[in-house]
């Protein structure tokens, strides 16, 4: 272990979650000056060569979120999400409770495909446009998306690139390939289960005390809605759409997730180029390349700690002495209101060796432990709006359109609710699990 490198290095790594979490703070340039200053003193004085650092970068992962970035922004100009939305209002027939069910259940699904940001800024405005004319506010709808989009995050491994990162890191034996099916395995059932308690309980305290819909408004809004407007082209609308559904089927079956995206992503490119009007290098230029870049500065600075002695330091310390279930609990704990407080990618980059740690060195069953970490950093966010990217974006909907009953101070005190609901039902359900885990 070298100590003062590693010093260094943790300053680093703290200095990008700041540089993220602070506005108007060039996060991209200062994460990549942190990565070169970072890989030059390991170099220096570790001796680890170009070869090495470029080993440190998870490629699987940063694949997968180029790949998802491509589909979803084919799935975003062939309208499929807005057709989804009105769709749904007719489904529920202007019934206020059934829609909330209806919306908070798709949006849910569609975070664990489609990035969670893009999810806001397609559904949250079509949302508001059908409250305004049936004369009622949005900001309950918009409240349980938001919260349940974090649900969502936790249901495939490539939903959010928390998941990507955990799911494409190399886990030292027992661990498994963490894949869709180990994701249905353990997460389907606490997930659903979580996702219809929460809808209750927004439906039973929240919008229950709310103003009805007038039967007349009502009717006059479902004749006046109709999905098939939103279908700018029909051909390519049903193609997209049953390419997508073919894809996220191909994510479940075959084994390398990485090249099933890649393939899918550019088929849908070459297949949709004469309908969008758009060649791959200018889809290229909608990615968010920043946070591509973000990843790989976080992955060469954490493997930089990893190489100067970060695992050591947790592999001295007793934890043997510790009951699975109490060290569960106080990872999911800790790591929630780190995910909270700070960003979720970082919080799940440097717990992951700890937690591979515990794995490998004291033989600690891993499914409590990698089920302590999904969960935490991807329902940790709901603690704070800045937690999660989806919040703040729903907030912006919200604001730029006038909705009068969700601002940062409801959004910040329901959030905060539901997520310590979250964290109390996630205990519960570790209880039961870890008999399981043998």
């Amino acid at each position: 272990m070298n100590l003062p490198v590693l010093i260094i290095l943790f300053a680093l790594f703290i200095l990008i979650i700041l540089s993220y979490s602070i506005k108007n703070l060039d996060f991209v340039a200062i994460s990549l000056l942190c990565m070169f200053i970072g890989a030059t003193i390991t170099f220096v004085f570790l001796d680890i060569q170009f070869t090495e650092f470029i080993q440190m970068i998870e490629w699987e992962a940063i694949i997968i979120i180029l790949s998802m970035s491509l589909i979803t922004k084919v799935a975003q100009d062939s309208n499929i999400l807005e057709f989804v939305a009105v769709k749904l209002f007719k489904l529920s027939r202007g019934n206020q409770r059934t829609f909330l069910y209806l919306l908070c259940l798709i949006t849910t699904l569609l975070a664990a495909i489609i990035t969670d940001v893009v999810v806001v800024l397609i559904l949250a405005p079509v949302v508001v446009r059908l409250c305004h004319f049936l004369k009622i506010r949005a900001g309950t709808y918009l409240l349980g998306m938001t919260i349940c989009i974090n649900i969502g995050s936790m249901i495939t491994p490539f939903s959010s690139g928390e998941n990507i990162i955990i799911s494409t890191y190399n886990w030292a034996s027992p661990v498994p390939d963490l894949s869709t099916l180990y994701f249905i395995q353990y997460y389907w059932i606490y997930s659903f289960l979580l996702l219809f308690l929460t809808i209750f309980l927004i439906d039973r305290f929240i919008l229950s005390k709310e103003p009805k819909i007038e039967d007349q408004q009502k009717q006059f809004v479902l004749e006046l809605v109709d999905a098939d407007i939103m279908i700018k082209n029909k051909k390519y609308f049903y193609f997209n759409s049953i390419a997508i559904i073919i894809t996220i089927s191909l994510f479940a079956i075959l084994p390398l997730l990485y090249l099933t995206a890649i393939i899918a992503a550019l088929i849908l490119v070459i297949v949709n180029k004469r309908f969008i009007k758009k060649p791959m290098g200018e889809l290229l230029r909608d990615i968010e390349w920043e946070i591509i870049f973000f990843f790989i500065s976080l992955y060469v600075i954490v493997g930089s700690l990893i190489e100067a002695g970060f695992a050591e330091i947790f592999a001295s310390l007793p934890f043997q002495l510790i009951n699975p279930i109490l060290l569960s609990f106080i990872l999911l704990i800790t790591i929630s209101l780190i995910s909270g407080f700070v960003a979720n990618t970082p919080t799940a980059l440097i717990f992951i060796p700890i937690i591979g740690t515990l794995i490998e060195s004291f033989n600690f069953p891993y499914i409590p432990l990698l089920f302590s970490l999904i969960v935490a950093v991807n329902l940790g966010g709901n603690f704070i709006p800045q937690g999660a990217a989806a919040d703040m974006m729903t907030l912006k909907v919200a604001r730029d359109s006038g909705v009068e009953n969700l601002n940062y101070k409801r959004l910040l005190k329901m959030g905060a609710v539901f997520a310590s609901i979250h964290l109390l039902f996630s205990m519960l359900y570790l209880v039961i699990l870890i008999p399981f885990s043998g």
